[in-house]
């Protein structure tokens, strides 16, 4: 499996959860690119309604996700949407949420290049 650099994820910590084997890592990219984007929705959804017990819960579960990929950058922004909402009582402003938001879709970008590439067959050899 390729571990090619991102600034978004870290490939060497997926290939780690993996326990080292590019199978295992293959079906973690795969898992992480379709529950990432789910989570992404339900925090989303859960900012435009200003219900701070789903924020609380989304960041959460997004943040576990993200940690599993390396995504240091994404998970900072997360920290900073959950210090606003959970303890200072403040909304998410917007472009905080539009940034978080284009961070994910780089890190997912970025995920699925790697997943891709540990397809190809020339990655194999």
């Amino acid at each position: 499996m390729p571990l090619r650099t991102s600034d978004h994820f870290s490939p060497q910590t997926l290939l780690g959860h993996a326990y080292q084997d590019p199978d295992v890592c293959a079906e973690l990219c795969a898992l992480f690119l379709l529950v990432a984007g789910e989570q992404l929705g339900r925090l989303g959804s859960a900012v435009a309604a200003g219900n701070v017990l789903a924020i609380s819960h989304e960041c959460h579960a997004l943040k576990g996700s993200l940690l599993i990929a390396g995504a240091h950058a994404a998970v900072r922004m997360l920290e900073q949407i959950e210090l606003e909402f959970n303890r200072k009582k403040l909304p998410c402003p917007r472009h905080e949420f539009q940034a978080l938001q284009a961070e994910m879709e780089a890190t997912m970008q970025d995920v699925g290049r790697f997943l891709a590439d540990s397809k190809e067959p020339a990655a194999q050899t």
